[in-house]
């Protein structure tokens, strides 16, 4: 598990919590910082008073008292209050079991090259009648003070979930615990809406390429590098993914010349629910928050062109 690093009481210190892709992120006083772009199909009704919800995920809470929802960004929710120190991240997600979760939690911190150290391991309990799975982290923010974050993320009958991140100082953990605690058992499901008509729309061969090379001399030669994706979607729910990138170097004033190449691939199914699109292959799961834009597609920072 990587660690998490954060500033409370009131003011944030994180970035991309659940997210792996939306660009958002909080500075030192508690501002919210800027958005990657929308994603497909974005819609943000606003909730009713002391009602929380996601949109085509189906899950609802109840906003606990003090607390609003301070921002959107695809499927995570930020909360704040003017009454309690910390701050309350939430984010809808395909969660089968306490693994996907987890995983999904981990690649957001992995994203953002932040570490948190478990001082209360996972461990798998019931919220309200749901399976969930809860645990607790302690980093250190980017002035060395001590930040303590706790997880829960409930598990829906119908193949979802929502994870839960209360962050604070060690002093004000146990109120926001609580609070925390109260709001996880309000959870409600029914079923998610798959968004059926983006799935046909992502139809197509989709290609990510990045390349650069390097100048040299009769000495050193010159160097090239270069990195390629293809994503085919079959627009019912199908995709193929596969990846390669190659290093070489030339010395131009000698016989010689020195390369390597490495390949990736993977398949499975995919669906969109939200503003999300899941990948389901063979290595595991993958969820992100996209942007479709004619032949342009953007998941996670990077650009596909469809060919």
């Amino acid at each position: 598990m990587k660690k998490l690093g954060g500033e409370m009481a009131p003011a944030v210190v994180i970035a991309c919590f659940l997210l792996a892709g939306h660009g958002m992120a909080i500075d030192s006083l508690g501002h919210f910082g800027s958005v990657a772009a929308t994603p497909y199909g974005l819609t943000a009704p606003g909730p009713a008073e002391g009602q929380g919800a996601f949109a085509g995920w189906n899950i609802t809470y109840t906003v606990p008292p003090g607390w609003q929802v301070a921002q959107t960004l695809g499927r995570t929710q930020i909360l704040s209050s003017q009454t309690e120190a910390g701050v309350i991240f939430l984010g809808a997600g395909a969660y089968r079991n306490a693994q996907e979760a987890i995983a999904d939690l981990s690649l957001a911190y992995q994203t953002m090259n932040l570490k948190a150290m478990p001082i209360e391991q996972p461990q798998q309990t019931t919220v309200a009648g749901l399976q969930a799975v809860v645990a607790t982290y302690v980093s250190q923010d980017q002035y060395g003070r001590t930040v303590q974050g706790r997880f829960i993320s409930v598990f829906t009958p119908h193949g979802t979930g929502l994870n839960m991140l209360a962050m604070t100082t060690p002093e004000q953990m146990p109120k926001l615990k609580s609070t925390l605690e109260r709001m996880a058992a309000t959870v409600q499901a029914s079923p998610p809406a798959v968004n059926n008509q983006a799935v046909a729309a992502l139809a197509g061969n989709w290609i990510f390429y990045s390349g650069s090379t390097g100048g040299g001399n009769r000495v050193t030669g010159g160097t090239s590098n270069t990195y390629e994706e293809s994503l085919v979607l079959d627009g019912r729910g199908n995709f193929r993914w596969q990846s390669s990138a190659s290093v070489s170097a030339d010395a131009s004033g000698y016989s010689g010349s020195a390369g390597q190449a490495t390949n990736n691939a993977d398949q499975g199914t995919y669906t969109v629910i939200g503003t999300s699109l899941i990948f389901r292959g063979t290595k595991g799961q993958l969820i992100v928050d996209f942007e479709l834009q004619g032949n342009r597609l953007v998941v996670a920072g990077k650009t596909y062109g469809r060919s």
